[in-house]
């Protein structure tokens, strides 16, 4: 600081030469210019005009009207000793000269004094206007930061700029008061206004130099612009949160009324299924036989909806679902065909494996639960007999499964959508072929949290085709 503090002295003093020079080199300009009027049998009431002329010019090429006046008192002077008789003397003889120089004073020093009053407002008003620029650009920023940090940062980094002051910031929190990085030395503190109450404290530390008028107003206004900024970011953080809470809401009510709905028709057909039996000894075994089947296959849809529910619970409430092992992907396969009810039975189905041994390092349960739901799904979308493939390939370190069907496919533009939460491909279809939207969902959320990627698509034969692929290697590697 002591260093900035000279070359601000040094600045002053050279500026201060500069002027003097300039008075000068007027004053002497105006005077040769008096003696080629002279010669040129000039008037000396004229001449005395062109030395007020070299007065004005010395007031708008320097600061201060101290300048102008001896440049005044130079100029009578000059006058005195070239032009007035006796010539070359500072003797007076006649009292008009007296007279003349005497007005000539006053006018000069009543001009250099409204010439350096006119400067100093005109730098005033320059002052102002770059004053008022940097805090339209300081409110401007202030609109685009975001994060109560950065909102803090940028304020004290306009004032250092600006002033040359460090800074700091206390906040009011919950459990006391937040203060940024704190510096040595006198401060001065300024509050930062929240809309109900002060939010906060601005520190200033000036090191007992004081501050100017302009350095307190553009300071007073970083205060405001950091108190704005702040109950902003305050005002958006609550409207975030009452927002998640509104959706968390709607999802629950939005859950209850699909699990209401969807949990009634198999439970219903269970119910009914077991009164037939227990209500009819003379059954045929054949007859009894699809009807445990039926109830046995209802089951599993409800097994497979609430696994599906705790998995989507789990992950939403971000809690690692992910464990990992060492999974061989052939035997992942099977075990997702194997809890398919009617896959074989009723649906053409074929699948194809790559002839090397693929292992990854995965959640073998939830991965067959992706597997699940996407077999599930095809067989709820194509009709008895439909044909349904599940294919398995491996290519530069990545192991690809496709999941495919000749059913009615998904509807245009909604290949993204039916991945959110809640959203069934069979909304049009019979109550024992709906789920609640969640089976999708869970398998992009599973896909991605080991790193891969899933996305859904249209055949050109008809039906639809899901794929996904994981990071796997070859047995061995």
């Amino acid at each position: 600081m002591k260093r900035i503090r000279n070359l601000m002295r040094k600045a002053e003093h050279s500026e201060r030469v500069l002027y003097i020079v300039r008075t000068i080199l007027i004053v002497l300009a105006s005077s040769f210019v008096c003696l080629i009027l002279n010669r040129a049998g000039v008037m000396k009431e004229n001449i005395l005009m062109v030395f007020l002329i070299g007065v004005l010019l010395i007031g708008a090429f320097t600061a201060g009207y101290e300048y102008g006046i001896i440049g005044a008192v130079v100029s009578v002077l000059m006058f005195n000793y070239f032009f007035t008789v006796p010539v070359h003397t500072f003797a007076i003889m006649n009292p008009d000269d007296v007279a003349l120089m005497f007005f000539f004073l006053v006018v000069s020093c009543i001009s250099s004094g409204m010439t350096a009053r006119f400067r100093r407002q005109l730098s005033i008003a320059g002052e102002n206007e770059r004053t008022a620029r940097r805090m339209s650009e300081m409110a401007e920023r202030f609109s685009n930061v975001t994060g109560k940090e950065r909102i803090i940062q940028l304020g004290l980094a306009y004032i250092r700029e600006n002033t040359g002051y460090e800074a700091s910031v206390s906040l009011k929190e919950e459990n006391g008061i937040k203060q940024s990085e704190g510096y040595e030395g006198g401060y001065v503190l300024f509050p930062i206004g929240g809309i109900m109450q002060q939010s906060g404290e601005l520190k200033v530390y000036t090191q007992d130099r004081g501050m100017t008028a302009e350095q307190e107003i553009f300071i007073r206004a970083a205060a405001g612009q950091i108190g704005i900024a702040l109950d902003r970011e305050t005002i958006y953080s609550e409207q975030e949160k009452t927002k998640l809470e509104v959706e968390r809401e709607h999802l629950k009510s939005s859950m209850l009324r699909s699990i209401s709905h969807d949990f009634r028709t198999p439970l219903t057909g269970i119910i009914g299924d077991c009164d037939l039996i227990m209500n009819n000894d003379s059954m045929a075994p054949d007859e009894k036989k699809n009807l445990v089947r039926d109830i046995r296959e209802q089951s599993l849809w409800l097994t497979r909806t609430m696994e599906n529910i705790l998995s989507m619970t789990r992950i939403e409430n971000g809690e690692g679902f992910i464990e990992r092992n060492q999974e061989v992907i052939e035997d992942l396969v099977y075990e997702a065909e194997r809890h398919i009810q009617g896959l074989k039975e009723h649906r053409r189905f074929r699948d194809s494996l790559p002839e090397e041994l693929i292992t990854a390092n995965v959640d073998g349960r939830m991965i067959v639960q992706v597997l699940v739901n996407l077999l599930d799904n095809a067989v709820k979308n194509t009709e008895e007999g439909g044909n349904i493939r599940l294919g398995v390939t491996y290519q530069n370190g990545k192991a690809f499964f496709v999941v495919e069907d000749d059913g009615r496919g998904i509807e245009p533009g909604c290949e993204e959508l039916i991945f959110n939460e809640f959203v069934s491909l069979g909304e049009n279809e019979p109550d024992q072929k709906r789920g609640i939207g969640l089976g999708l969902a869970i398998c992009r959320e599973v896909v991605e949290a080991h790193g891969g990627k899933i996305w859904a698509e249209n055949r050109l034969e008809g039906g639809a085709r899901f794929t996904f692929w994981l990071k796997a290697q070859t047995a061995g590697l």
